[in-house]
C-alpha cells in the first residue's frame, strides 16, 4: 500500500465538523496525522511517500477541471461574502450522492434558501 502524506497536512486545523446534524469539534486534528503516519510505519503497511507538492498535472488526473477551477476562487468568494469568514471553517452544505453525480458544480452560496 502507498500512503501519500505531506507535512502541510498538519497545518489544516478545522474548528468544527458536522456529526449527526450537529456541529462538533473536529475529530481530524493535526496531532492525529502524526499518530496515523507513525502507526502505518510501525505496522509496515507500505511506503509512506512525502511529496513536497503536487503539480497541476497530478491534480488534473484526480479532479475534474470544473472542480479545480472552483477551488482557485473558492477562498476569495468565501471572504467576499464576509471578511469575518477568514476565521470560520468552510463546510459543505451538500455532498455528492452514491450515484457520483458530477454535473453539479460546487458554489459558494451567497443567498441560501431554506426549503
Amino acid at each position: 500500500m502507498k500512503t501519500y502524506f505531506n507535512s502541510h497536512h498538519t497545518a489544516h486545523a478545522g474548528q468544527f465538523e458536522m456529526f449527526r446534524g450537529t456541529l462538533v469539534p473536529c475529530f481530524e486534528v493535526p496531532a492525529r496525522t502524526d499518530l496515523v503516519v507513525k502507526e502505518i510505519r510501525r505496522r509496515d503497511l507500505g511506503t509512506v511517500l512525502e511529496p513536497l507538492a503536487f503539480g497541476d498535472h497530478t491534480l488534473a488526473r484526480i479532479h475534474s477541471p470544473r472542480y479545480l477551477a472552483f477551488l482557485q476562487t473558492a477562498w476569495a468568494q468565501w471572504l467576499a461574502l464576509d471578511p469575518a469568514n477568514a476565521t470560520r471553517d468552510v463546510l459543505p452544505s451538500v455532498w455528492p450522492g452514491a450515484d457520483g453525480r458530477t454535473e453539479v458544480d460546487p458554489i459558494i452560496e451567497t443567498n441560501p434558501t431554506v426549503v
